[in-house]
């Protein structure tokens, strides 16, 4: 087959799609930074929403903005400072009225204690990580939502896939996705159950396996109709056009991507969240 150089118009097009892309990029990474994120955020968010908006911008803006944004610091700190603060009167009008008490039930008390020195132990790792929309109460997300950012997981592996595995050897895109598709399902799998273990990495291998191979459905099933049936010979990769190509690839795969992601979390192969 041989080799297509596209036009002008073209690369100017494609230019001005991944440029805008790529600023709402931009924006959401100086945005958790400026918020301090990574300090409410579960990490693997991060990344997530930022390589995301690079082919699905403004669904991810929105979704980032509405349910996945990080609390300011200083809302943070006043919320911690309200929660700190203690009526004194109320203190000293409940000690003075326990010091007219001579006797005391000490059943109760040594109840109290036990209920008090809870096993900390046992609690996750995600619950010292809430997402902005979980600490206001987002609990309940409609199923779009949780879906799409379910597969914006597998997004993200793949985009890291094809960008290293195009540059290295060509036709390995999928297996270095599924490699960093299952690390993007591990650290949202295993800090959300609190299994760090052989089974969460079970857990991710089989959500990523079944997520990237619909999402690759859409990107290769458009790489194919670019190439074969649009400009009828090769579009090399050293260009902006076929770039431009992969990002509309990209977004066809996360919608071939959706039923099954929608399928892996009603399992509960995949765990929902923001």
């Amino acid at each position: 087959m041989s080799s297509y150089r596209p036009p002008l118009s073209l690369t100017v097009l494609g230019s001005v799609f991944i440029g805008l892309f790529g600023c709402i990029s931009l924006f959401i990474a100086q945005d958790i930074i400026r918020r301090k994120g990574w300090k409410t955020m579960m990490g693997v968010m991060i990344p997530v929403y930022i390589l995301n908006a690079l082919y699905l911008g403004p669904l991810t803006i929105w979704t980032y903005w509405k349910y996945g944004r990080p609390a300011k610091p200083t809302e943070t700190h006043n919320h911690n400072h309200q929660a700190g603060h203690i009526d004194h009167s109320a203190m000293d009008h409940g000690m003075n009225h326990g010091m007219d008490h001579s006797e005391m039930d000490h059943s109760k008390m040594e109840h109290g204690m036990n209920h008090d020195s809870m096993d900390h132990s046992k609690m996750t790792h995600s619950e010292g990580h809430l997402s902005h929309a979980q600490m206001h109460g987002g609990g309940n997300l409609p199923i779009f939502v949780i879906v799409t950012i379910a597969v914006c997981h597998c997004g993200a592996g793949c985009l890291l896939g094809d960008i290293v595995g195009e540059w290295i050897v060509f036709g390995t895109d999928y297996a270095f996705a599924l490699i960093f598709g299952i690390g993007f399902q591990y650290w949202s799998i295993a800090p959300m159950s609190g299994d760090y273990g052989w089974n969460s990495v079970v857990r991710a291998a089989k959500a990523d396996f079944l997520s990237l191979t619909f999402f690759e459905i859409g990107l290769f099933g458009w790489m194919a109709i670019f190439q074969l049936a649009i400009f009828q010979s090769k579009l090399e990769m050293d260009n902006v056009v076929y770039w431009w190509m992969m990002q509309i690839g990209m977004f066809f795969g996360h919608w071939t991507a959706f039923p099954i992601n929608w399928w892996l979390i009603k399992a509960d192969i995949k765990e929902a969240q923001v």
